[in-house]
């Protein structure tokens, strides 16, 4: 690559990081989103965060959509349950999990352009002491497809350090899980960062303490 197209480039990542992160239309771009990989399926759920933002999607089809929490009204706006979503971006060379970097409803509709994709997991916490139990529907994913925790089938969320879930054989999709820590809760539906896990509400114990963050 020469110098010269080199400084585009880095100029034209400059010009997007300093653009308000919100979905606007792909028009006037230095480069066409339409062209970059898409993945449709249809969508199961909107996933939180333990920080309770909304920061990724579920598709039935098990693959994790992980966009910015400021693409969320704009995302929840469009795309309702049971409803396709099609998302342009960068899929994990090892697991279902694509970071956004434009959505349509379908792939026949104009792109919109995410200016400030989430190349990295979210480290927003919480403030609420909580507790959640359910069944494992998939491991939560990292962008770069390393598990980090578990979602249920109910939608909420156990966040873990990279690394527990090898540690712990059972998290395994089917498994009953329980678990407490600080997160948020937004009507059903919780989101935490697991300090205290078991199979059972009454059966939790500390995460190991070399692996807690």
């Amino acid at each position: 690559m020469t110098m010269l197209r080199r400084s585009f480039l880095l100029a034209g990542f400059a010009a997007l990081a300093a653009s308000p992160a919100i979905a606007r239309s792909p028009r006037g771009l230095w480069f066409d989103p339409t062209q970059l990989p898409s993945y449709t399926g249809r969508l199961e759920r909107w996933l939180m965060d333990p920080a309770g933002e909304v920061t990724r999607a579920l598709l039935r089809e098990g693959t994790q959509i992980i966009f910015p929490a400021s693409e969320a009204e704009a995302l929840m706006g469009a795309i309702q349950q049971d409803h396709t979503l099609t998302a342009y971006g960068v899929r994990a060379r090892t697991a279902p999990v694509v970071i956004m970097l434009a959505w349509a409803r379908n792939d026949r509709e104009p792109a919109n352009f995410v200016a400030n994709p989430s190349w990295f997991a979210s480290d927003r916490r919480g403030s609420e002491e909580l507790s959640v139990q359910g069944r494992i529907r998939a491991p939560l994913l990292s962008p770069q497809g390393e598990p980090m925790g578990v979602i249920t089938e109910e939608g909420h969320i156990v966040r873990l350090p990279v690394g527990m879930n090898d540690r712990i054989d059972w998290l395994r999709p089917g498994e009953a899980v329980a678990a407490a820590g600080l997160g948020t809760r937004r009507g059903e539906t919780v989101a935490l960062d697991a300090v205290r896990l078991g199979r059972e509400p009454d059966k939790l114990e500390p995460l190991p303490e070399e692996n807690r963050q």
